[in-house]
């Protein structure tokens, strides 16, 4: 595999949702490491960068699963390396899910193999393609959802497309995939939300379930930062065979109760929680509530309008996950966040300002 300089010549990194959460932070860490950066986008935003990385910055318009317009992207573009970020937001119909993530994934690995210029693929999959296990789980043991055995259609998807990319991986494309348990960061348009929308509804003291599984958490700086890292492993011919075909877990490295990790939050924007304020709901009963509020709507919708309470979101929070990061330490030189509390201030203080 050929490698490349990015002081003489910068490397075309093409981002795929790089105007959302994760890809925007993901862009501007390539830009800041001095990386050409294309973001691929149905609707693309201007990411907020300094006027100095504007010059190495473009915007494509269009959808993953438009093979014309990824294959025109693509041809145009060059890039060296594709970071494919897309995924529609997990409560989305399953037809978005296989259209975007599913058929998405296969037609950027068949076009970026179909290009000279492109030499390494990286896919953002999630926990939620994994069957959870309350131990320390390693990518070795980890198994996959498959087609016939998935919780929802969101994992069920993430799957897919987590296995599509590993398959893929030859000499002439690295592949790479980048495994991230729940995101929270400056600029969350998910998480975060939620949590301020409790304590503004004070419903802050609310615990739903018993609050007994571990989850893994991932400040989005640094989610960014393993994605650069694997960028760099996989075009540099030093190191792209222990990283090529891989997948790597990347977390904070503290596994956490759900509910805990919820209250540091409440109180870093000065809404604490102590223990005898906390108020449980039972988790099968808001599953119940749950499936009848669904089968309703699907019923008056005809499935066209969906909830907003949703049962496989609920059922998320009595699966967790817990990591072992080793792998994403010793081959991707990945070093977890050593304070996570600033972190979580940072976070908070933004989305007091800006939510």
């Amino acid at each position: 595999m050929p490698r490349f300089h990015p002081s003489s010549d910068p490397l075309r990194i093409l981002v795929t949702g790089g105007s959302g959460f994760l890809g925007a932070h993901i862009v501007a860490r390539l830009l800041e490491e001095g990386f050409s950066v294309g973001v691929f986008s149905r609707q693309p935003k201007h990411v907020s960068v300094g006027e100095d990385y504007m010059r190495r910055l473009s915007y494509h318009a269009g959808d993953v699963n438009n093979r014309a317009r990824v294959t025109e992207v693509i041809s145009d573009f060059k890039p060296h390396a594709i970071v494919h970020a897309a995924a529609p937001h997990h409560t989305a119909p399953a037809v978005q899910h296989q259209q975007a993530t599913v058929e998405g994934t296969r037609i950027l690995l068949d076009c970026a193999s179909n290009c000279p210029e492109t030499r390494a693929f990286i896919y953002t999959s999630s926990d939620s393609a994994i069957v959870p296990t309350q131990t320390p789980l390693s990518e070795e043991n980890a198994e996959l959802y498959t087609a016939s055995h998935y919780p929802n259609t969101y994992a069920c998807a993430k799957a897919l497309a987590d296995g599509t990319t590993l398959a893929a991986n030859s000499t002439a494309l690295a592949t790479a995939v980048l495994r991230v348990p729940v995101l929270y960061g400056e600029y969350d348009n998910n998480f975060i939300p939620q949590l301020l929308k409790s304590i503004r509804n004070n419903e802050r003291k609310l615990q739903i379930g018993s609050n007994e599984k571990l989850f893994e958490f991932l400040y989005v700086k640094k989610a960014a930062e393993a994605h650069v890292l694997a960028v760099r492993a996989l075009l540099d011919q030093t190191t792209a065979s222990g990283v090529a075909g891989e997948a790597f877990f990347v977390s904070d490295g503290r596994p956490e109760l759900f509910f805990d990790f919820s209250r540091r939050c409440y109180a870093a924007a000065g809404s604490p929680v102590s223990a005898d304020q906390v108020m449980i709901i039972p988790l099968a009963a808001l599953q119940a509530a749950a499936s009848i509020g669904e089968w309703l709507y699907w019923m008056f919708t005809l499935g066209f309008v969906q909830p907003k309470l949703r049962r496989h979101s609920i059922d998320h929070l009595d699966r967790g996950c817990c990591w072992n990061i080793d792998k994403a330490k010793q081959k991707l030189g990945y070093e977890p966040i050593v304070d996570q509390d600033g972190a979580i201030r940072r976070t908070m203080k933004w989305a007091m300002v800006n939510l």
